[in-house]
Formats: C-alpha cells, structure tokens, sequence
C-alpha cells in the first residue's frame, strides 16, 4: 500500500512517532504503530477518544487477549449490553470464515489484483482470511481502536498487517496506485458518498476492480443497524426522525442507497459502472442468528436464488453487490 499525505498526495516520511509529508509539512501521529492519516472533517467517531481508546485495546490484547479486547470494543466503546457485545464477539469470528468463502467465490477477481486495499476493514477479518489464503490485502478504517483489533487479527492468521487510519472522501493514497479496491459494508456510514466513489475512481489504475456490498435501502426486512421497519420508504429527510421516535436510538452517519441510487453515485465518477447482484444470506451469518431469524433467511435465500426475482430483488432484498472496474482513458 502507497500511503500519502491526505491533504496533497505527497510522499511521507518517519519520523519519531510520527511521519512527516515531504511535499506540504504536514505531520501525522502514529499510534499503536499505525499512521494516523485522518483529516478534520464530519465522522461518527471522536478522534482523540479514538486514539486513547486504540491504547487500551493495545494493552488489553497484550494483558487478556484479543477475544477479551473485542469484547471491551463493543462494550465499553459501543456501549452494547453484555449479551450484544458477546454475540458481537462470535460475529467477528464467524466472519473470518465467511471472509475466506468470499475471497474464493465472488472477490476473487478482485483479489487476484495486485495491490489490493480493504477500505473499511474494521475490526480486519477480511484481511485475516486473505492473509490465511497467503494474499496481501491492506486495510484503511476511520477507527483506529478497530484497526489495532485488525492487526492482531492479522497477524493470528499469519500475515504482515499493513494499515493506516483514514477517511473513505479523503483517502491517503497515492492516484492510480491500486489494483483492486473492496469496501464492504462502508458506502452507507461515509459523510459524503459521491466523494467516496470518486476517491476510488481516484486511486485505481486504468482497469482497476473494485467490489462493495452494502445493505439495500429498499428491504423488506428491519433497518440492519438500528433494527427499524420501514426507514428505506422513507424520504431521507423524516429516516433519522423515525428512527429516534420508534426506536429512541441516532440515525447519523448511516444513509442506505437504493440499487438506482448506487448506480448513479458510482456513474457520476465518469469512470466507474457499477454492476449489481443481490447474493443469497451466508451459512456462517444464518448459523449465529434467532432459530426464528435463521427460518426467515433460508426462506429468503430460496427465493432470492430464483433468476425471475432478481430482477425484483432492488425493491425488497435485503443488501447486494456491487463490482466493476475502472475504465481506460478514451
């Protein structure tokens, strides 16, 4: 991964506990041994409560764990109840298992790709399973404390971490330095999702992949983070009032796109196609839910299997895909 300073795109340099741009001067901390390439811009997460917070899960790795810091994450940052943290927990795992499923089915196009970044890697369990299948993946997030998750996570399943902190709109990466690019469950949280697609355009090279997913805005299911019917048929402007007065809980920070909506996003960049496929429900995701739950999505992945519902799909299916590559001058 060529890092770069956020703000001007010039090389960086080490320096003690921190790199230095050689183009502009601006200087970056590096915390828990990753570089922090975040700019001030809106977020959902406090960045110096984030870098304090990346501290202790270093020492609580080191003291009880990567399990025990996991868990500390989902409740003590997410402020989740001991049952949600813990069936947070077993999430994480299971999706290292899933990761690798993906990685040898639908990602391996982009994965073959060379250099490769996860943006939006969280907690890292993508990057742990390509690091369990010998391939280089790096990883960008906005929270550090997850990205000190990621790189003992890594490292578990014996790869090279190799990370940064920083925003989706304001990627430290040099232009046309990537391959390949895969953002999954990112594109719904970013401040400003047309800048996010137009940094991927950005920083891949002339036939470049990428690969997202992202819950569908039009589901027929609960509202995945906040657990509320109804909010995609809403227009955006009454989603976060609904949500704050059916369920009490914030809406900031989380706005999904319907199928023609990513299409659009994504069509604006003038050099990126977005191609869209609604994918049947993992077994590690259906093995961890309710028994209620798990009847519900394999219910759903027969039908969703069936071509003829495709085509219906953006109108009530529950996330999708989407993949493209970037095209060539002229």
């Amino acid at each position: 991964m060529e890092i770069c300073c956020p703000n001007c795109h010039g090389s960086l340099a080490d320096a003690d506990e921190h790199v230095r741009c050689e183009a502009c001067g601006n200087e970056y901390k590096v915390t828990a041994g990753i570089p922090d390439l975040r700019v001030t811009a809106p977020s959902w997460i406090d960045f110096e409560q984030d870098r304090s917070r990346a501290l202790i899960i270093e020492e609580l790795v080191a003291a009880k764990g990567l399990e025990a810091a996991i868990y500390d994450v989902f409740r003590n940052s997410r402020k989740f109840t001991h049952k949600k943290s813990a069936y947070r927990v077993k999430q994480v795992y299971a999706a290292v298992e899933k990761c690798t499923h993906q990685i040898d089915g639908w990602l391996l196009p982009t994965m073959e790709q060379k250099p490769a970044l996860e943006l939006g890697c969280g907690p890292g369990q993508l990057l742990a399973a390509a690091a369990s299948r010998g391939k280089d993946l790096a990883g960008i997030d906005v929270s550090l404390e997850w990205l000190v998750v990621a790189k003992h996570l890594v490292k578990a399943h014996g790869g090279a971490p190799q990370l940064a902190a920083g925003l989706a709109e304001r990627l430290p990466i040099k232009t046309g330095s990537l391959s390949a690019l895969i953002s999954l469950d990112v594109i719904e949280h970013v401040g400003d999702q047309q800048t996010y697609a137009d940094e991927i355009a950005r920083v891949l090279e002339p036939g470049g992949r990428f690969a997202i997913s992202t819950p569908n805005r039009f589901s027929l299911s609960p509202e995945p983070h906040v657990g509320v019917w109804g909010v995609g048929y809403l227009p955006v402007r009454l989603q976060a009032q609904w949500v704050k007065f059916t369920s009490g809980q914030s809406y900031e920070f989380t706005r999904l796109l319907s199928v023609s909506e990513v299409k659009q996003v994504f069509a604006n960049t003038g050099t990126l196609e977005a191609n869209v496929l609604f994918p049947p429900i993992s077994d590690e995701e259906i093995a961890i839910f309710t028994p209620t739950r798990a009847k519900l999505a394999r219910l759903y992945n027969r039908i969703i299997g069936k071509q003829v519902f495709q085509s219906m799909a953006p109108y009530f299916g529950a996330y999708y895909r989407v993949t493209g590559a970037a095209r060539h001058p002229g």
